[in-house]
């Protein structure tokens, strides 16, 4: 999805405990990170939170879940038309 085209995947947090939710395209082999977002260090073990990306229906836009704004896990919608020519 889109178009058996593009994966999308995600790290879990790096030594900056920055989370990389990401696009890889499999025909050109080109690797897109879609952020970096800051999981806050209480956000480990069994609490912790994988970004655990997916595409909407259209799959136009990415959803992910993520506790960097300080508010608790929350859920980002980001538009990734422009990256994959709108699915």
């Amino acid at each position: 999805m889109p178009g058996n085209r593009w994966i999308l995947s995600d790290t879990g947090p790096d030594d900056d405990r920055l989370q990389h939710p990401l696009l890889f395209d499999t025909k050109t082999n080109r690797l897109v990170l879609l952020g970096h977002f800051h999981s806050p260090p209480e956000y480990t073990r069994v609490w912790r939170c994988d970004t655990t990306p997916r595409f909407s229906p259209d799959g136009k836009k990415v959803i992910f879940d993520s506790p960097h704004g300080g508010n608790g896990r929350q859920m980002y919608l980001v538009d990734v038309s422009a990256i994959t020519g709108g699915a």
